[in-house]
């Protein structure tokens, strides 16, 4: 897979990641229990910080798919042909990488 499309996957994943752990936050900070009038005060202000950071991370991933539509449309996206390419030049790198370690050796071809 391109450079360009393997940093749009990595983006997608870490914004779920923070998403998910913001929305576990949020959901810690919400239990009511007996706690003064600050500490209500302050615990609301981090979920409202929260859930601002939700609101940015999924305006982002609105952008990340937006941007996945226009390369589409202008054929910019990787046919799956040369996906598979690309996973077969990974599975080779893998399998070499495996041989150097089992053996302990390079090879001067692998340099």
């Amino acid at each position: 897979m391109s450079q360009k499309f393997t940093s749009i996957l990595s983006r997608v994943d870490n914004n779920v990641e923070l998403i998910l752990q913001k929305f576990h936050d949020i959901v810690e900070l919400s239990s009511v229990q007996e706690k003064s009038q600050e500490t209500h005060a302050i615990e609301a202000l981090q979920i409202e910080s929260n859930a601002a950071t939700i609101v940015r991370l999924t305006e982002e991933l609105l952008a990340i798919t937006r941007q996945l539509k226009e390369a589409w449309i202008l054929g910019q996206v990787p046919k799956p042909v040369e996906w598979q390419q690309d996973d077969k030049l990974l599975q080779a790198k893998v399998n070499r990488l495996l041989d150097i370690v089992s053996t302990g050796k390079i090879k001067p071809d692998e340099i």
